[in-house]
């Protein structure tokens, strides 16, 4: 059986935290700096749960298998055990394509099912009741910007210089349809047809089930003349200098509800060029100059600014990156205790 929460002085216990999946995903990953941030006990199998007990889980439907419906059945299940608050993630929107319908119908039933729920956006918040409960009342608890050297990595500050002679664009994640890696070959063979001999790093490597979608950026980027070099996963402890090593980060995905690899960047000081959305507007207001906003007619001139200017892709000093994590626990904690009464 999981150890009682601990108590901090002044503040209430934390939830225990089910982590659902391998640590090596992002949401499991975030789910367990928010339960140590937190004090929260870590909980790996429901079975372990004692009955009534409070328990908070960060879930998207994917780490419960392929079927949506299974992963509402599990935690409708789940929610006659224990007492259960979630944060949404991977929110439903109709750019999921043909499983869309599926999966905002299981979002519904898990936010019916559940004691509270919270989103990690204004923008994810609207989803949920525009596709999945239109009734459905939640709070939003943005993600936190963790500081270099947090999760490894170097904390020097970075330098600004130059744009190199073959200027190298950025983009960061799993590689999945939508993510945005096609549109940044593109601008980069504009570019290269004007005279500037830009290439991609991918850093990171494909989205379970989509190894094909790595081949086919290969194959097209080829075909356009556009030097692609795709890196895999990169190990936490060079994330930093792997996200400062390149000349210009872009952000490009479609279909971003909350966003942890735009968070990344801005952690190690970088300033991404990223797509025009509900999402990016709302992250642009609440970091000021931590990022620079582009849609599908201005990605190129916006690089051809960048690679001018490149102290435009890094965040100016004294920029506000909060919130940070211990600011993140506070706020669930906050939460928690509202809802728990």
């Amino acid at each position: 059986m999981p150890s009682p929460p601990t108590r901090r002085s002044g503040t209430p216990s934390a939830p225990h935290h089910l982590l659902v999946g391998a640590d090596t995903h992002g949401v499991t990953r975030y789910a367990g700096e928010v339960a140590a941030a937190t004090g929260a006990p870590v909980v790996r199998d429901i079975g372990d749960l004692a009955a009534g007990a409070a328990v908070h889980l960060h879930l998207t439907d994917r780490l419960f298998g392929r079927d949506p419906a299974e992963a509402a059945a599990t935690v409708e299940s789940l929610t006659r055990l224990v007492h259960l608050t979630v944060t949404l993630h991977d929110v439903p929107q109709p750019t999921d394509g043909p499983v869309f319908r599926a999966r905002a119908a299981a979002y519904g039933r898990i936010v019916r099912a559940s004691r509270a729920w919270a989103t990690n956006s204004w923008h994810e918040h609207a989803l949920v009741n525009r596709w999945s409960d239109a009734d459905a009342q939640g709070t939003v608890i943005p993600l936190p910007v963790s500081r270099p050297g947090d999760h490894g990595g170097t904390g020097d500050e970075p330098a600004v210089h130059r744009a190199p002679a073959e200027p190298v664009l950025g983009v960061f994640g799993f590689v999945y349809p939508g993510k945005g890696h096609r549109q940044v070959v593109r601008a980069a063979a504009a570019l290269r047809r004007a005279g500037t001999p830009a290439r991609v790093r991918v850093l990171g490597g494909a989205a379970p089930g989509h190894a094909d979608e790595v081949e086919e950026l290969i194959r097209s980027s080829r075909a356009r003349g556009v030097p692609v070099e795709v890196t895999g996963r990169v190990p936490e402890a060079d994330l930093v200098r792997a996200l400062r090593g390149v000349t210009v980060p872009v952000a490009a995905h479609r279909n971003v509800s909350a966003s942890g690899s735009l968070n990344s960047w801005i952690a190690a000081g970088r300033r991404p060029l990223v797509r025009d959305g509900a999402y990016a507007r709302e992250m642009s207001a609440l970091r000021p100059g931590t990022t620079t906003i582009f849609d599908d007619a201005t990605l190129v001139p916006r690089l051809e600014s960048a690679l001018l200017g490149p102290a435009a892709t890094w965040t100016p000093p004294g920029a506000d990156l909060g919130p940070q994590l211990e600011h993140t626990a506070a706020a669930y904690r906050a939460w928690w205790a509202s809802v728990t009464g």
